[in-house]
């Protein structure tokens, strides 16, 4: 059954390419992302008209008809009425999606994965402050930290959203540390929603016990709040989060922001710790009526070791524990783990991931899935650190590819090390020959903690257990000198 998937997944991006790169989809493409003399893509100006239906006059209506049509494809793919299509294509974010995809497609053509000429999401550590002491932060964050933090001035952060909107980026979301103890996070979060970014928060919950700060978030328009717990057992998840009663103010910052009409999500690390938790996890979101269950791949990095990881085997008993959710009809499961679309697949399922937050049920969606592609590390998303600090993703928060104060965002996303890390032709492990490399890529961050090298093998995945239990000696099979050395020509390479 699976086989018979991943060929008719590669049937169906073969007439999706032929659909998109043939010259007439190029004329057509060219045509949307014209700059016109007010500063503006045509595109944008044919989703006014749209949306406002005003007064074209007819040259101009069947100059754009390929554009206007194309709008006619996207409705009806979605089955959305005309109203809910003007609505959605109001929303500045949408439009963002849509020129930073034609633009994508424009320099890259169709790919799975596919690479973008920007990330369609950053993830902005705001802060390394923090109030609670949690024993597997990436960030190494809170009051006590050990090492630098020399972060962003109030005129510093508003430059980086400059930046980030200036590339067209679609969504921030802020994390940390916790986002919330920073003074400016509020003044910078409105800022960001003027700009049309789409908002989301990493936080540990606690500081939303106060009913004033879950206001305040609606205020602004977040459009989802992710909120760590480690167990449904109140004492486990203060044991691991290093501070009593945390659960207790987590859960009530859940409940706040419910009943102020904010999307809440719970966020679940999964660790040796509390890998019986899982299950658990489901009924806790039921009962206290968060949106999803997020399940975080755990990666040691910053405060977290290796002996929290779990095996390849016990990850992939956590996939059959969330597929079976997914697969009862709850849309109730994520995670950033990128097997799990693996899993899927391999299962026969008409259940299909799309990257970490998103599934849907419908066969004919695979190659989007492909398209999507798993690990997104430098590819799709990026991190800001709190210090400017551009890295591929948070959990490789000690890679600096390029610094906001020095540089900018264009150069660093453009730069020879994010090129490298997009590659996966070069991949080594089960990763290299894996039919389900599109939708997966197995994680980056695993593989370079492991191995030292970003093209080695997630070691979290069952085809890969080999390396995961002999990781000292593949090891020393590590290539990542020549990463690290194209990661050093960044400030001469973009100054």
């Amino acid at each position: 059954m699976s086989l018979w998937v991943v060929s008719k997944t590669r049937f169906d991006v073969v007439r999706v390419k032929l659909m998109l790169e043939n010259a007439i989809s190029r004329k057509i493409i060219d045509s949307a992302l014209h700059v016109e003399e007010d500063g503006r893509t045509r595109l944008e100006h044919v989703i006014d008209a749209y949306v406002q239906k005003t007064h074209t006059p007819a040259w101009e209506k069947l100059r754009n008809y390929p554009l206007f049509k194309v709008i006619d494809i996207i409705k009806r793919a979605f089955n959305a009425d005309d109203e809910r299509m003007k609505r959605e294509l109001q929303n500045p974010t949408i439009r963002k999606i849509l020129l930073v995809s034609l633009k994508s497609l424009r320099k890259y053509g169709l790919q799975t994965p596919q690479n973008f000429v920007a990330p369609i999401m950053v993830v902005w550590n705001f802060t390394y402050r923090c109030n609670l002491r949690c024993k597997h932060c990436y960030e190494d964050a809170g009051v006590l930290r050990s090492g630098p933090t020399n972060e962003l001035t109030t005129d510093e952060k508003y430059h980086v959203l400059e930046e980030l909107d200036k590339n067209h980026v679609p969504t921030i979301f802020f994390s940390g540390g916790e986002p919330l103890m920073a003074a400016d996070f509020w003044e910078l979060a409105e800022a960001a929603k003027k700009r049309g970014f789409y908002l989301s928060i990493a936080s540990n919950g606690t500081l939303f016990a106060n009913k004033e700060n879950a206001a305040r978030a609606k205020e602004i328009g977040f459009g989802y709040i992710a909120v760590s717990l480690d167990a449904a057992d109140p004492k486990k998840h203060d044991e691991f989060r290093g501070v009593p009663g945390m659960w207790e103010r987590a859960v009530q910052g859940i409940k706040n922001l419910n009943d102020v009409g904010i999307t809440t999500v719970i966020q679940f690390t999964l660790t040796k710790y509390n890998k019986d938790e899982l299950p658990k996890m489901f009924k806790l979101q039921k009962e206290i009526g968060a949106y999803k269950v997020i399940v975080y791949n755990y990666i040691p990095v910053g405060r977290g070791d290796m002996d929290m990881d779990i095996t390849p085997e016990e990850r992939e008993e956590a996939f059959r524990v969330m597929y079976e959710e997914l697969e009862a009809g709850y849309h109730t499961v994520a995670t950033t783990a990128p097997q799990l679309a693996r899993y899927c697949k391999m299962m026969g399922s008409d259940t299909i991931i799309f990257t970490h937050y998103g599934d849907a049920k419908a066969k004919e969606l695979g190659v989007i899935a492909d398209i999507v592609g798993g690990c997104g590390a430098g590819r799709a998303y990026c991190s800001v650190q709190p210090d400017g600090r551009v890295t591929p993703c948070v959990y490789m928060p000690y890679i600096t590819v390029g610094n906001l104060r020095e540089h900018t965002f264009e150069e660093i996303w453009n730069s020879p090390f994010m090129e490298y890390l997009r590659d996966r032709s070069d991949l080594w492990g089960h990763c290299a020959e894996c039919p389900y490399q599109a939708v997966c890529g197995g994680c980056r961050a695993r593989a370079y903690v492991y191995f030292d090298d970003f093209k080695g093998p997630d070691p979290g995945c069952i085809f890969n257990r080999e390396y995961y239990y002999n990781w000292e000696k593949y090891r020393r099979m590590g290539k990542s000198v020549e990463a690290l050395n194209l990661i050093h020509k960044v400030p001469a390479t973009v100054k």
